[in-house]
């Protein structure tokens, strides 16, 4: 998030060419109205501006915060779109040859990960059990939750694991070395085009099928909201969606 931010921000004072101080409501209201791709992209864009100038205003590095006034506007919950089926995301794995990148898809899928969080993980943060163990992820905001770990998930990583140091990433390529944030993206985007998924897959995909299928299968939801870190119910929420024959109107007719 930090470096999405920073790289918004200079490509908001490139577009603008001019330093903070000179920034006027219309540069910014400009700005974005120009803004070109997803919603998402576009409304993370803003919000990094926004928060910049706000901070500076604050701070009395400039005299008021001019993109106060620039919201953008509210758009129709598109998540549903993003939500892999079961069935998706089984052909993505299967479909994985290799065992290092199999573990990689795994590892994001059964434990919910966001993609830096799946990079940064040491085997010093690993505590086993008697059947698996749970991971200490120093994840989004600062907070660390503990994340567990199933017996053949753990399995899998041993089996990859080559250097005995406590750390050592637990994620690694076929040669020993880390795996970086955008190795990541490439194995989640070649196994979703193999499993004949067109849309553009990243590893956030499977973080949400993560939170959506454990919900269907009936997982609480205060424990899928501490395994995945969400800081509200509401957003843990949004991923448990209606069922066939789940409607009311099953429960109310006689």
């Amino acid at each position: 998030t930090e470096k999405a931010y920073a790289r918004d921000m200079r490509n908001f004072l490139a577009d603008i060419g001019k330093s903070l101080a000179d920034v006027t409501l219309e540069d910014v209201q400009e700005w974005y109205e120009k803004l070109t791709g997803a919603e998402a992209s576009k409304r993370r864009q803003l919000a990094a501006v926004r928060s910049c100038l706000k901070f500076c205003a604050e701070n009395r590095f400039t005299d008021f915060n001019v993109a106060a006034p620039v919201r953008a506007p509210k758009v129709q919950e598109d998540l549903h779109e993003r939500i892999l089926s079961r069935e998706e995301v089984m052909r993505m794995i299967d479909g994985e040859t290799d065992p290092h990148r199999r573990v990689v898809l795994r590892t994001l899928y059964l434990m919910g990960l966001r993609n830096a969080e799946a990079c940064g993980m040491k085997w010093k943060d690993f505590t086993r059990r008697k059947q698996g163990g749970t991971v200490s992820i120093f994840g989004k905001g600062g907070k660390t939750r503990h994340v567990q770990v199933t017996a053949s998930l753990l399995k899998e990583w041993d089996e990859i694991r080559k250097n005995r140091a406590p750390d050592a990433p637990v994620l690694i390529r076929a040669n020993g070395e880390p795996l970086c944030h955008e190795s990541v993206g490439r194995i989640v985007a070649r196994a979703a085009k193999r499993a004949g998924i067109t849309a553009r897959v990243t590893p956030h995909w499977l973080r949400h099928a993560c939170a959506s299928h454990s919900l269907d299968r009936g997982a609480n939801v205060h424990v899928v909201q501490a395994m995945l870190g969400h800081a509200s119910l509401a957003t843990t929420t949004r991923y448990a969606h209606v069922q066939e024959g789940d409607g009311t109107g099953a429960w109310l007719e006689d």
